[in-house]
């Protein structure tokens, strides 16, 4: 028998990233065709881009797949230009924003360095943390989740190399103001990394911050408004000094050709994101309505496409379990102290959220309230 190999020691203690179960073990564990599992689990969209892939399924022919990609996405830096305002030299495309959160990390932390995080937040910004050797330290939100910056600015130390602020923020929703990322930028000589992943929903950045501060960085991805998940294209913002460091960190090649061509066409031709955008808003502000005349539920407001529930009479673990033997999957956050009691959906076309608000109202026994019917 070989030798058992020698592997960081950290990670016999290391947390991963929980990763969710397809949707063919769901299926199977639970009985029922996958057709009919919903995921509003996931953060997103509920309807792919078809005229989009058509486009590109068009091109394909043209796409020279047997050659690397150019090294510097210049295509694709130009379409996010055009599409964010900035030039090209402040921006980075990432495989998805994942990592671009992993780049960052790998310039900012090693081992005695850290990272502040406002959190409940994105689990990936303390994996990407502790991956690096960093600690990752926790400055625990409002009881309304809005960020205690006051708190956040005193956890700096002189060990403290990246703060990490999710706008809106996942699994809350609620925004972190501009003014205070100002603040923070303006308060510290520490990076500021925003995320910026349901930007488009909420229409509100600091990507207008980044060349008077060099040490915010934006992060944001096609993965959610632009309905390219599958595809994984993110990028990041920063000003074109930042942009240069970040760079010695970037892979040369992690994005395909395809993928390029994709993003390209999905930033130029911006009519399905808008429509998509407009659906989801109008939707979640339906299912907060509804949610919010039901007793025994707490709903938070949101700016992105899902919704955070806080159960008081019913348990949450049971809640997510009847309406996953239904075929509705939906994110369970009870085991985190900050989010005890809560499950996270996302928002679908109407006939899901209906499905999905039909389902919630048997499990907890509201099925006479006409107010939430229809």
């Amino acid at each position: 028998m070989a030798s058992r190999m020698k592997y960081r020691p950290m990670l016999d203690s290391f947390v991963p990233y929980e990763w969710e179960p397809s949707t063919e073990e769901i299926a199977v564990k639970i009985g029922i065709k996958p057709g009919r599992i919903l995921r509003l689990d996931t953060n997103t969209s509920p309807v792919p881009p078809v005229k989009l892939l058509s486009q590109v399924g068009g091109r394909l022919h043209r796409v020279p797949i047997n050659y690397y990609p150019d090294t510097s996405y210049s295509a694709l830096r130009e379409a996010i230009s055009e599409y964010t305002g900035l030039t090209a030299d402040s921006i980075i495309p990432t495989n998805g924003a994942d990592e671009a959160i992993d780049i960052i990390c790998k310039i900012f932390l090693e081992t005695g360095y850290e990272a502040i995080a406002s959190t409940p937040t994105y689990s990936f910004f303390r994996i990407a943390t502790e991956l690096q050797g960093g600690r990752f330290v926790a400055v625990p939100r409002r009881e309304d989740f809005s960020d205690n910056v006051e708190s956040i600015l005193s956890s700096i130390n002189s060990q403290t190399r990246l703060i990490f602020l999710c706008s809106p923020n996942n699994p809350t929703g609620n925004i972190t103001s501009i003014e205070w990322i100002e603040k923070i930028c303006r308060e510290s000589d520490v990076a500021v990394v925003v995320d910026e992943a349901y930007y488009e929903f909420a229409g509100k950045t600091a990507a207008s911050l980044v060349e008077k501060y060099g040490n915010l960085m934006i992060v944001r991805t096609l993965s959610k408004a632009f309905g390219l998940a599958g595809a994984r294209i993110g990028y990041i913002i920063a000003s074109s000094e930042t942009v240069k460091l970040l760079n010695k960190a970037r892979p040369p090649n992690s994005l395909g050709v395809i993928n390029i061509e994709l993003g390209v066409l999905a930033l130029k031709r911006r009519k399905y994101m808008h429509e998509l955008v407009k659906l989801i808003n109008s939707e979640r502000q339906r299912l907060f309505e509804k949610l919010s005349k039901l007793d025994g539920i707490r709903v938070y407001p949101s700016e992105a496409n899902f919704l955070l529930i806080k159960f008081i009479d019913s348990p949450a673990d049971k809640v997510y379990e009847h309406l996953l033997k239904e075929g509705i999957v939906v994110r369970n956050l009870v085991a985190s102290p900050h989010t005890t009691g809560c499950l996270r959906v996302t928002i679908g076309t109407r006939r899901q959220n209906q499905r999905f608000l039909n389902a919630l109202l048997g499990i907890i026994g509201e099925e006479n309230n006409e107010d939430a019917h229809g």
